[in-house]
């Protein structure tokens, strides 16, 4: 199973998160890191390198399930 870990960038400066983690675990810290007006965040695979940086719809799709 693919992990991913989180980096993101906001107005007190970045945080990372480079313990991986699952997607659904990435997602929710994702969407934690939005609501606290965090800025940029991009999920990265830690096997293949890609990075997800437009996390928008995964984020609106996973609050409609």
């Amino acid at each position: 199973m693919a992990r991913y870990t989180i980096v993101a960038k906001g107005g007190a400066g970045p945080v990372e998160f480079l313990e991986p983690v699952t997607i659904d675990a990435a997602l929710a810290r994702a969407q934690e890191l939005r609501d606290a007006h965090f800025e940029h965040i991009t999920i990265t695979n830690v096997l293949t390198g890609v990075a997800i940086e437009d996390l928008e719809a995964l984020l609106q799709q996973r609050s409609q399930d």
